[in-house]
């Protein structure tokens, strides 16, 4: 980026895209384990180092692709642990989820606007 004045997304979103969603692509088809980890950890420094920079690109990009790889690959587990529960479990579980984040809606909502303002904040 040589001028600050542009925005990260203009200065770096089109090469971030150009790398990760090709890897993310392949990483989905792919069914060794190198790729996920190595994806997953370059997707974890550029999400460190766009928030150390303060630029949302980085920042952004870096965590859906990390966000991504660790769902494609706990996403196996957890179908096969959610089939060895008992039927009742996942509805009970949704409601306690669901009765604890009413308890604390005001508190989250009062985070989701401090980072929402903090995001914002970046370039």
């Amino acid at each position: 980026r040589i001028r600050p004045e542009v925005s990260s997304w203009a200065a770096y979103g089109p090469g971030l895209a150009t790398t990760l969603v090709p890897s993310l692509v392949a990483v989905w088809v792919d069914a060794h384990w190198p790729r996920p980890l190595l994806l997953g950890a370059a997707a974890l420094v550029l999400t460190v180092l766009g928030a150390r920079s303060r630029l949302k690109a980085p920042l952004l990009m870096g965590g859906c692709t990390a966000a991504l790889v660790a769902v494609h690959e706990l996403a196996p587990h957890v179908v096969q642990v959610a089939g060895l529960l008992p039927r009742w479990v996942p509805p009970a579980a949704a409601g306690v989820l669901l009765l604890l984040v009413g308890a604390t809606y005001e508190r989250r909502l009062r985070e989701a606007r401090r980072l929402r303002r903090a995001v914002g904040r970046m370039r």
